[in-house]
């Protein structure tokens, strides 16, 4: 009888522990991961990597497997207190580059050597910035300050002014995109236009006018998915303040929509950017736990495979 029980109980413990550890190793999908705490930024880099900043300083790396590991932060001359908080993050296969407000300069953590943060000053017009976003490009990284201004920085620190209004994230040459702003019309009206411009102003992409009552009330471009080749929109479609729609939406070459779905708006407040484009075409996003908004995040992935039975024109 007591060796029925020590079994019974070794097997009740091993099926605890292994429901804990494939919890842990869960893939990101849909569902979502649940991961303890506040979240700052997240980033993908690609070879497959998901990077997820926390606010207690935590950085969690997710493997495509679902398995996590905490790398820890370190310090440097610049970065002498974590409390200076990061505000946003980007990755790839040699570094995470973070920015914030309290550093005028890109940071970057060496992912084979991480024992010390390397920063890269900034400057335009020989006064600081103050860099809310990050986003890594083929030859450096581009940025976008708390004054809405976006600079494009080459590695080895030369800046340059980009065009007012222009994305964080650049094109697949490279070049800016640049968002189309809101004006009055003749009665008095915001117009949100929902489009997207190249650099010598042409359009680039308008986005589909919604269903009334909906409107487009915003337009954010997430990159160029090389492997499909195709540009990743997320448009904000609303009737008001409390009805609002986020669209993704995917765009060949020929400005026609091949695949489109809606994803769960955003929950979360002190963060930049909670929706980015990953490195496989997929797009990541990061939301609260409803049940836990205060302790707990919910890491989600959605896939952008499902195409639209006619190709629209944007």
């Amino acid at each position: 009888m007591r060796k029925i029980l020590l079994t019974t109980l070794f097997a009740l413990l091993f099926s605890t522990c292994q429901a804990t550890a494939d919890n842990v190793r869960k893939p990101i999908d849909e569902a979502g991961v649940y991961l303890d705490g506040e979240c700052k930024a997240i980033a993908s880099s690609p070879d497959g990597y998901t990077y997820v900043l926390m606010f207690d300083k935590r950085l969690i790396r997710i493997d495509c497997d679902g398995e996590q590991k905490e790398i820890q932060i370190p310090l440097n001359k610049e970065v002498k207190n974590l409390n200076q908080y990061f505000c946003d993050m980007d990755a790839d296969t040699k570094a995470i580059y973070f920015c914030g407000y309290d550093h005028s300069s890109i940071i970057a953590l060496d992912l084979k050597n991480p024992k010390e943060l390397k920063t890269l000053s900034l400057s335009y017009e020989n006064k600081p910035i103050h860099p809310m976003m990050i986003s890594r490009c083929q030859d450096g990284w581009t940025i976008k300050d708390c004054d809405e201004r976006t600079f494009k920085v080459d590695n080895k620190g030369n800046i340059t002014l980009l065009p007012q209004f222009s994305e964080v994230v650049t094109d697949q040459s490279g070049k800016a995109v640049i968002k189309a702003q809101p004006f009055h019309d003749d009665n008095g009206n915001i117009i949100f236009p929902g489009k997207m411009l190249n650099q010598d102003n042409s359009v680039k992409w308008a986005a589909p006018t919604p269903e009334a009552p909906q409107v487009v009330l915003g337009i954010e471009y997430l990159g160029y998915d090389s492997d499909q080749k195709r540009d990743i929109y997320l448009v904000n479609n609303s009737s008001g303040d409390m009805n609002s729609e986020i669209k993704i939406f995917a765009v060949n070459n020929a400005n026609e929509i091949v695949a489109q779905r809606v994803i769960p708006t955003a929950s979360l407040v002190f963060i930049m950017r909670y929706c980015k484009l990953a490195s496989d075409g997929s797009i990541i996003a990061v939301y609260c736990d409803p049940e836990n908004p205060n302790d707990k995040v919910i890491l989600k992935r959605f896939e952008l495979n499902k195409e639209t039975s006619i190709p629209q024109k944007g």
